[in-house]
């Protein structure tokens, strides 16, 4: 089966980790060829090169809403004859309309990626979604809250959690060695790896940072995210965190997972969130985590047992969470062993290759009887 994903880019970023995770399974567990069609040349993740896939760039070449790309990617479609579309977002599923249409090629539409509290229901944004949502064949989230937050239900739509490679989380570099190179120099440290994006609260992280190292000199916080493409609000959070102790905001790394393990609380304040592969990533770690209960977040995290859940507390009232938990090494361990045995029971690369490869199989064989 040739497999067709249409994605802007593969720079650092939820959907591109998961689009890779799953090529990753595909390419070891099955013979599918794989295509994968850019609009950006931005391809961060290196690796994707060691996977041995087909890379087609349709750069948009007038704006970024580009109307030719409908065109361009017939084309490319009529040339390669892909046995099925897959789109990562709302203006991809928009180009992919006339290939989908005129060449009936079967569409699976990954755009619900998050779980908005409130969805608009007019423009040009909301026009196109539902275009895409209306001409697809699989309507695909990865949260059921993503599904209820767009108002979507019926036999064409279904949930894929997130999944990962949890070989990624073996053999790490020594903690300490990370936390030196980082400067982490106090006994403990709290992460939270977020876009520096006005839908996370890294307001919030940082008036917990002032309260607790008010009280206490040994807790660093840490935060991780895009400093370039979100460069004005990054700004604004370092100016407002400006005179914080052990308060750092550091740029994206490609050692993520290697700042993860060498932290001991890992911890994600959004207003909207779909499965976090954040949260993901803490878990695969055994770090227990503290969350906002928002969108998909309440799906992965069971409150109490495998991290805790926040609806609405204060900056006091976390603080005081975050350092009961930090004071107590044996709940800190056994929580953290239990968000770790979720990770392995429910949210795998193997369990969402699976999923995947059952849905483009069922697709497959639709396919076939339609032709007969």
């Amino acid at each position: 089966m040739k497999i067709l994903y249409l994605i802007e880019s593969l720079r650092s970023g939820g959907k591109e980790r998961r689009l890779l995770e799953l090529i990753h399974y595909l390419r070891e567990n099955t013979d599918h060829e794989i295509i994968i069609v850019l609009t950006e040349d931005k391809i961060q993740y290196q690796y994707i090169y060691q996977l041995e896939v087909t890379i087609r760039i349709l750069k948009r070449r007038l704006i970024k809403k580009d109307p030719i790309l409908l065109y361009r990617f017939y084309r490319l479609c009529r040339e390669v004859k892909p046995d099925i579309i897959h789109t990562w977002g709302s203006m991809l599923a928009f180009y992919a309309l006339p290939a989908v249409i005129f060449r009936k090629i079967p569409h699976v539409n990954s755009h619900i990626t998050n779980a908005p509290p409130t969805i608009k229901t007019s423009g040009f944004h909301y026009f196109i979604t539902n275009l895409g949502f209306r001409f697809s064949d699989v309507i695909l989230a990865n949260s059921y809250a993503g599904l209820k937050s767009y108002g979507l239900s019926g036999d064409k739509c279904r949930v894929i959690y997130n999944g990962i490679r949890l070989d990624r989380f073996s053999n790490l570099p020594d903690k300490e060695f990370i936390r030196s190179k980082y400067g982490i120099d106090t006994p403990f440290a709290v992460i939270m790896v977020a876009s520096y994006a006005k839908n996370k609260k890294y307001d919030l992280l940082t008036d917990v940072a002032r309260i607790v190292n008010a009280t206490r000199n040994d807790i660093t916080f840490i935060g991780i995210g895009d400093t370039e493409d979100d460069r004005p609000e990054y700004e604004r959070i370092k100016a407002r965190a400006s005179g914080i102790r052990n308060y750092m905001l550091l740029p994206k790394s490609n050692e993520v997972e290697s700042i993860v393990n060498a932290c001991d609380i890992g911890v994600l304040f959004t207003y909207s969130e779909g499965i976090s592969n954040a949260i993901i990533e803490y878990m695969a770690c055994g770090k227990p985590v503290i969350a906002s209960r928002e969108g998909g977040t309440g799906e992965i995290i069971t409150h109490g047992e495998n991290g805790f859940l926040l609806s609405g507390e204060s900056p006091e009232e976390i603080s005081l969470l975050l350092t009961d938990l930090m004071d107590n090494k044996e709940k800190r361990m056994e929580i953290g062993s239990r968000a770790r045995r979720q990770i392995e029971d429910k949210f795998s690369i193997d369990s969402m290759g699976n999923e995947f490869s059952k849905l483009y199989s069922s697709i497959g064989k639709t396919k076939e009887n339609i032709i007969k």
